[in-house]
């Protein structure tokens, strides 16, 4: 995030000092260079023409299609900025990083969105966003080729290099024209310059990763986030031995473009630990299937449980996805008809007892009878919940946490966030809010509380984990 110092100057000594200040300068310790775009022209012409213009490379975790959508991680999150700003996405994809600053230079792209060299060529014509997450460089190798059938972890790390100046007189092969991206000075220093490191033409880091696995090669470097994402499918990979520090991954403008720098460092600064952020990163480099469509393979639609089909069918009834109500179940019972909590919720819904009977269930209902109960309670919350909160996915919230703590208490929440200035039909850092403060003496024995102290931080939890599993269940099953 940019700091700024705000002093206070007499107008007459401000008014001198404008005087003062060239026509152009260069703001110390990033390297902004105070050119046209400083009177917000380049966000301005971006908001005029109504396109954010961006570039990303070929690494098919940052962007590829499949079946004719656009998909990958760099698209995603530019598709998001983009709507930040109420603009379209038009997307260069570039696999040269001189080529990349070159476009950003000459002003045919707004900004890049790729991982990009650290070099001074990069810092004299690029200036670096506050990054989106950070990373370091690791080393990809091959586990011992009999591996599984070792009888201990330590004779795998045996095969295995774990210190840099283990690769003397060992073959690194990286893309050709990209040797700057990489920490190759420690390396080279570590070894006596006895790594031989080798570059091919018009292969990417995900070219070589696979090229290791396949025996094509024996070592090559990667960023960790994109290693790990391709050893979820290449199990013989090992990608654990670190080359580098922990690195910003960040986009570059153009220097000058001061407002749009500003604007992007708050967008991120915004949402840097939203659920969106975690998602679209959870997605692409942390889920299997993910990798598998980014790198061209065949996938196939996983079940979550033995359930699905009925789920499919019932949810309907609630105007539910399917998978949300999974991941209610699973949160509450894993799939078990058999659970019981210690305080007599039972079954695949945890239903109470009295709720059960009162939606016709009980401890000897079939699993349908139990699904079907559970959905009735929740269109009860739903009607419940309508006028108090329009917005149906937002309303899907407050009927997660009703279903968890009761009604009540999450009634009593909305007055209290309504007293105090916060919006009643609003889930995140407005009514959990006040949930949370209904264990404390000043809430909960305020007027507006109707029904008494609560802890809601089991609450809070619960939503925010059914939440989370409807993300990875939205990637793992068919609607």
């Amino acid at each position: 995030m940019l700091k700024r110092l705000s002093v206070k100057y007499s107008t007459a000594l401000l008014f001198l000092l404008i005087l003062l200040v060239p026509q152009s300068c260069t703001f110390q310790g990033r390297g902004y260079f105070a050119g046209p775009d400083d009177m917000g022209g380049l966000l301005l012409d971006i908001k005029n023409r109504g396109k954010l213009i961006a570039l990303t490379d070929n690494n098919p975790f940052n962007y590829f299609t499949d079946r004719g959508e656009e998909s990958g991680y760099q698209y995603e999150m530019l598709k998001s900025f983009a709507a930040y700003l109420g603009v379209e996405l038009e997307l260069i994809v570039e696999p040269d990083p001189h080529k990349a600053l070159l476009y950003l230079k000459q002003r045919e792209v707004d900004l890049i969105a790729m991982e990009l060299p650290v070099t001074a060529d990069s810092r004299s014509n690029a200036v670096f966003t506050e990054p989106l997450f950070t990373s370091r460089q690791v080393l990809v190798q091959r586990k011992p080729d009999n591996w599984r059938r070792m009888t201990t972890m330590h004779r795998v790390e045996t095969g295995l290099i774990r210190d840099i100046a283990g690769l003397s007189g060992k073959t690194i092969v990286l893309p050709a024209g990209k040797n700057k991206q990489f920490y190759l000075s420690d390396i080279q220093h570590a070894t006596g310059y006895k790594a031989d490191i080798t570059g091919i033409e018009k292969a990417t880091t995900t070219d070589l990763i696979e090229a290791v696995a396949l025996k094509e090669v024996d070592y090559t470097i990667a960023f960790e986030h994109t290693a790990m994402a391709m050893a979820r499918i290449y199990h013989d990979l090992d990608v654990s031995t670190p080359v580098s520090p922990e690195l910003g991954m960040s986009w570059a403008v153009r220097k000058g473009a001061v407002n749009l720098l500003v604007t992007i460092n708050q967008w991120i600064e915004e949402r840097s630990d939203s659920r969106e952020f975690a998602y679209i990163y959870s997605k692409y480099y942390q889920n299997a299937r993910q990798a598998r469509l980014a790198l061209g393979h065949s996938v196939t639609k996983q079940s979550i449980s033995e359930y699905d089909d009925y789920l499919r069918e019932t949810s309907r009834i609630i105007n539910w996805d399917w998978r949300l109500v999974a991941a209610l179940i699973y949160r509450e019972s894993k799939f078990q008809m058999d659970a019981v909590s210690h305080r007599g919720a039972f079954g695949l819904m945890q239903l109470m007892p009295h709720t059960a009977k009162r939606f016709g269930a009980d401890q000897n209902s079939t699993a349908a009878e139990q699904i079907t109960a559970g959905l009735k309670l929740i269109k009860y919350l739903d009607n419940a919940f309508r006028e108090r909160v329009p917005d149906p996915e937002e309303r899907k919230k407050f009927i997660l946490a009703a279903y968890n703590i009761g009604i009540a208490h999450i009634y009593d929440a909305q007055n209290l966030a309504e007293k105090h200035g916060k919006n009643p039909a609003v889930w995140y850092n407005n009514v959990e809010y006040f949930l949370l403060a209904k264990s404390q003496p000043e809430y909960y024995n305020d007027p507006v509380v109707k029904y008494g102290k609560v802890k809601g931080v089991e609450t809070q939890r619960f939503v925010r984990e059914v939440l989370e599993k409807f993300d990875q269940y939205k990637m793992l099953a068919v609607r």
